[in-house]
């Protein structure tokens, strides 16, 4: 009897450390795929950095480049547990990117952040195409000259639809504004 238990806590170890997401909950959540348009004057190059699962203790890393231009749209298969999307205008290094990765209980987050130079010249929308709206899974927008957005998190295999589009900010507030002391 004392063997057998053993024997049997032997194999539930095992076999967590060989499948860790049946034990410990790992969640392998993506969007699923991701709808991509870009409606700036100008093409924009897309280039997807994935990391895959760990092989002999080596991450795989996969890259696809996409020249986007104007008014085209591309699907990109974005079911990976974790990846980047890059935009930048061609021959620039000013880039932004929408990062996604799986997060708990079949979710994923995702963020728009700026990198290399954030001097991407446009707009970026990003819209949840969720049957089921939710608080936590809600469009991001993001322009020219700001930080890293908040996060939104959806539910597994939730697609996302982004647009590109040239960056017009919201007009700023009338210093002269009725409500402001000045008549």
């Amino acid at each position: 009897m004392k063997y057998s238990a053993l024997s049997a806590i032997s194999f539930l170890a095992v076999s967590s450390l060989g499948l860790p997401e049946f034990y410990w909950g790992v969640s392998k959540a993506s969007p699923g795929q991701i709808i991509v348009t870009n409606n700036m004057n100008r093409p924009v190059r897309l280039d997807k950095v994935a990391q895959g699962p760990s092989v002999d203790g080596v991450k795989i890393i996969r890259d696809q480049e996409i020249i986007l231009n104007q008014g085209q749209t591309v699907e990109v298969s974005a079911t990976e547990i974790s990846a980047d999307l890059k935009f930048n205008e061609q021959q620039a290094h000013n880039q932004v990117e929408l990062s996604y990765t799986s997060g708990d209980q079949d979710t994923y987050n995702f963020a728009i952040k700026p990198i290399e130079g954030s001097g991407f010249p446009g707009a970026i929308e990003v819209i949840p195409l969720s049957p089921r709206p939710s608080p936590q899974c809600h469009p991001l927008v993001w322009y020219p000259g700001q930080g890293n957005t908040a996060q939104a998190t959806c539910q597994d295999h939730t697609p996302l639809r982004v647009f590109l589009r040239e960056a017009h900010h919201p007009p700023e507030f009338n210093k002269f504004d009725k409500f402001d002391g000045w008549y």
